[in-house]
């Protein structure tokens, strides 16, 4: 059963990973409420992945298959890229088996994406931050991956 999990889960997240295209919905539905950036941290961050993060947002939020939904992009600063997911099941893993099983495939699918998004995370040496909430809005799980993991 875990193998099974393991499997759905990875190919869940490598799928997350390809796909743009997705559903408009309500601003008001999805939303996470997260920490303010202070201007200066805006500031850091480059115009490219600020529009980039912005145009992404309008089509937000994006419902995948597995009980997955991503809420929204943001460019946190110069060298970090933040995606916010929301788990609309609750999670049957602890967060650290969670994190130890999605740190590889979501390497891999940076690592042999040929897509222009990711040439230009691994350019620009980006740190991508993959934040997990559950749906009471908690945070459960956080990947980061650095670029010494998708080199």
């Amino acid at each position: 059963m875990k193998k099974i999990l393991f499997y759905t889960l990875c190919s869940f997240l490598m799928l997350s990973l390809f796909t743009y295209c997705g559903q408009k919905a309500d601003k008001k539905t999805g939303e996470i409420e997260t920490q303010e950036q202070t201007q200066e941290q805006k500031e850091k961050a480059t115009s490219y992945y600020l529009k980039l993060a912005e145009k992404e947002n309008k089509n937000m939020p994006q419902v995948y298959n597995g009980g997955i939904r991503l809420d929204k992009l943001e460019a946190v600063s110069k060298n970090e890229f933040k995606y916010y997911y929301t788990m609309t099941n609750d999670p049957n893993v602890s967060q650290e088996e969670f994190v130890r099983s999605s740190k590889l495939p979501l390497s891999l699918g940076i690592r042999e994406s040929k897509d222009k998004i990711f040439e230009t995370f691994k350019k620009d040496k980006m740190t991508l931050i993959y934040a997990y909430y559950k749906m009471d809005g908690s945070l459960f799980a956080e990947v980061v991956l650095t670029p010494e993991d998708y080199k």
